[in-house]
Order: C-alpha cells, then structure tokens, then sequence
C-alpha cells in the first residue's frame, strides 16, 4: 500500500511540474537561461544512471574486454554518431550487447 501512495504521489507531483511548465495559456514562463541550462538535465541524469553499470562490475571499476557493457557501450557511441537515428542506435545497440555477451 505504501509503495502506490509513494508512486502515485511522484506521478502527481511530475506531471504538475510538468503540467505548469508547459501549458502555454498559463503565464508562468521561464527565461531562456534557465531554459538552456535545463536542457543538460536529461543526458546528466542518463549519464549518471549508465555509467556504473557500464563501468563497474563486480563492484569494481572494469575497463578490461571482458567487459561486455562497456564494449557494447562504445559501440552504440559510434553507432549514434554515425546514424544520428536513436531507435537504430536502440536496436543495434541491444543486438550487439546480446552478441558479445553469448559469442564472447
């Protein structure tokens, strides 16, 4: 029971925040500055999420080959910049996770 009150709580309160930043007919607007700084949330917090699991195994820093996320993370990096196309990047990044993990 707790756990849905936790959930629906933070549901509420994202899409209010949400909701308020983006309904263009109420006045609240924010300022290009802050706007801009805004935009580095989202590939902040993705890069804080990927990197341990990239980076760590075993409850140690792995930059060895035998590290198949970390092989398969600097290949989707080159896949993204040479595609620009995020749902191939997506696809062929799985792909080449899932070989390396069952060939390697």
């Amino acid at each position: 029971m707790d756990t849905w009150v936790i959930l629906l709580t933070v549901a509420a309160l994202v899409f209010g925040s949400r909701f308020l930043l983006m309904e263009p007919w109420l006045p609240l607007k924010l300022s290009e500055t802050v706007q801009q700084v805004l935009s580095f949330s989202a590939p902040a917090v993705l890069t804080a999420i990927a990197a341990p699991i990239v980076f760590i195994r075993e409850d140690q820093f792995n930059l060895s080959v035998d590290n198949h996320y970390l092989i398969a993370g600097i290949i989707v990096v080159f896949l993204a910049l040479m595609t620009r196309n995020t749902l191939l990047t997506v696809v062929l990044g799985m792909v080449s996770f899932l070989a390396l993990r069952h060939l390697l």
